[in-house]
């Protein structure tokens, strides 16, 4: 099910799940959303810190919860990914969260935590901006413009262009939206938290790994059976990919000697429609998207779009 929307002049409370975030950073999405005309708190556990981390993992759990708790809060968005999603999904209080449903906004290491929440709480949670990239920039903006309509309460937008993102096997299909930072979906494979892409519209991304590794998480998704089923796959924007192993590794080792692409072509089924350089990860513009909402998505070679159906 969709939770109820951000409603006009409601309140967003922000949270840290993962790891620390700088004041400098929380200052702007503070700027952004009060700009916008919302209400925004921070959770007082945002200044703890354990590590790199935002508080340990019992007290970064408990801000989450008690801010889907908290009846002032109209949508929980969080701070920044990095590390840290991932240890608190035993933690969570399931029951409790499938009847305090939310707008639950983040990406990059959340997706452990938007994939459990949609998988054990049973409602739908979006892939998209972080607070630090709630940045005073054109496309930062877009990206904010596109998660609130997609969220509110009133006449919400559910209809949009996958630019720049291309066809490389055009096709049409339906199905239930899954997907996020291939890294976490790997993790998640064979854990009480695993995912179904039985008639899933499946999209991945990640950000500064080299190939060798995308490959092996490639490979233990199709080994997995994460493409049987899958009714398109929408890959996003890789940034910082590398050929060969990052330079602080140990050296003696040769480049990897094969594109992304063509890894992705390897893997994926030749009869799923598939799209390339979705606005769904770590680029300047990122488009917010409903994790466990049907959609319909449109794959042609000179325009992809998305559309939530239910």
């Amino acid at each position: 099910m969709f939770p109820l929307g951000l409603p006009k002049n409601g309140c967003v409370g922000l949270v840290a799940p993962a790891r620390a975030c700088g004041h400098e950073m929380l200052d702007q999405a503070l700027a952004a959303l009060e700009a916008r005309g919302y209400r925004a708190l921070v959770h007082p556990a945002f200044h703890l810190r354990h590590g790199v981390l935002a508080g340990d993992d019992r007290q970064r759990a408990d801000a989450l919860m008690s801010y889907f708790l908290d009846p002032q809060i109209d949508a929980v968005l969080c701070t920044r990914g990095g590390a840290g999603a991932l240890m608190l999904l035993d933690l969570l209080d399931y029951e409790a969260l499938r009847l305090h449903p939310k707008p639950f906004v983040g990406s990059s290491d959340v997706t452990a935590l938007l994939i459990a929440l949609y998988q054990k709480a049973g409602f739908v949670t979006f892939h998209g901006p972080l607070a630090t990239q709630f940045a005073a920039t054109d496309e930062s903006r877009r990206a904010q413009d596109v998660l609130f309509s997609l969220i509110r309460r009133e006449d919400p937008v559910r209809s949009f262009s996958l630019a720049p993102a291309y066809a490389e096997r055009p096709g049409d299909a339906r199905g239930v939206l899954i997907g996020g930072n291939l890294s976490l979906l790997a993790s998640l494979i064979g854990t009480a938290y695993d995912f179904s892409t039985q008639d899933t519209i499946l999209f991945f991304e990640d950000v500064d790994e080299p190939l060798y590794k995308i490959e092996r998480m490639l490979t233990h998704l199709r080994l997995a059976g994460k493409f049987k089923g899958v009714r398109a796959v929408l890959v996003g924007q890789m940034v910082g990919i590398l050929d060969e192993k990052p330079a602080h590794e140990r050296l003696g080792h040769d480049v990897y000697g094969q594109d992304f692409r063509s890894l992705v072509l390897k893997h994926v089924p030749p009869s799923i429609p598939l799209a390339f350089d979705v606005p769904c990860g770590h680029g300047d513009f990122l488009t917010t998207f409903p994790i466990g909402a049907v959609v319909d998505v449109a794959l042609r070679e000179n325009a992809c779009r998305l559309e939530v159906v239910s």
